[in-house]
């Protein structure tokens, strides 16, 4: 999820259908999470998924396992892939009418992670272990008129086939890791500049997730913070890369090749008390890389 104003993934998706104001490599489909990860075997395969204004380009179905998923912005506004797992047989069906009702979400829609916000132009990415079953992608990330991209379109079911032979069924090795808790960023050891291998675990016990953006020069992470709530003027911050929503002991892995410079994370999840967003909650942070 990305910019706060217009509610978290919970909230986005009890009103996401329901009016709510929120050369190309070939494309593939994407990844989820899951709370195992030691280094594999073998290396996690690569799948492309493009975003445009508003929609996903991508497969329907990938094979199980772990999963670098790609996703290409080819868009003129900003755009994640969050990911969604449907639980307890339902079907991309019973997502479309369960995004059109009122309350929060079902029990059996389950968030997963994914690549969280990637500037127009840009591409981030994020690995996952993918389990057989029904997922989607959808993108939470409202556009200047407050209405969500996901109420425009922007959600793509898709299917986890059986893995392959050989496959890479866990999480690989990484630089850092960042554990997120109610409400904190907690590293392991603090980001460089160049590039690095992020793990992101959920801590919880809430459903969290991790946004990264550079900051421009002078501004701070509460400074984006409040243009998020309107949106209006040129942004204090450019994303670069993060993990969207993981329910409790999930974990996902970006990758970021960071200059040198002030940063910001941030969590715009709803509180599951208050319904306050985890940012008003003291979970975002200002940090520095050199």
């Amino acid at each position: 999820m990305y910019y706060g104003a217009q509610l978290g993934a919970a909230l986005a998706l009890a009103c996401a259908f329901a009016g709510c104001k929120s050369d190309r490599p070939s494309p593939g489909s994407a990844a989820a999470s899951t709370p195992s990860g030691e280094a594999a075997s073998a290396a996690p395969a690569t799948v492309t998924v493009i975003a445009t204004d508003f929609a996903f380009d991508a497969g329907a179905q990938i094979p199980a396992g772990a999963v670098t998923l790609q996703l290409q912005n080819h868009g003129k506004e900003v755009h994640q892939a969050q990911l969604v797992r449907l639980e307890g047989g339902k079907t991309s069906q019973d997502l479309i009418a369960a995004l059109k009702q009122h309350g929060p979400p079902p029990a059996w829609m389950k968030f997963v992670g994914g690549p969280n916000a990637a500037a127009p132009g840009h591409e981030v990415n994020a690995i996952s272990v993918l389990e057989p079953g029904q997922y989607a992608y959808l993108c939470f990330i409202p556009s200047p008129d407050g209405v969500m991209h996901a109420a425009k379109g922007m959600v793509r079911p898709f299917e986890v086939t059986a893995a392959p032979s050989g496959a890479a069924n866990t999480l690989p090795e990484t630089d850092v890791a960042i554990k997120l808790v109610d409400f904190d960023f907690q590293f392991s050891q603090p980001l460089t500049t160049g590039k690095q291998r992020i793990m992101v675990e959920n801590a919880g016990p809430q459903a969290h997730e991790l946004v990264l953006v550079k900051l421009a020069p002078g501004k701070t992470i509460k400074d984006f913070a409040a243009w998020a709530e309107s949106m209006k003027g040129p942004p204090p911050a450019e994303p670069v890369g993060g993990v969207g929503v993981l329910e409790n002991g999930m974990r996902g892995i970006f990758t970021a090749d960071l200059t040198a410079g002030d940063y910001g994370l941030i969590c715009f999840v709803p509180d599951a008390k208050d319904g306050k967003m985890h940012l008003a909650h003291g979970m975002m942070k200002n940090i520095k890389v050199s």
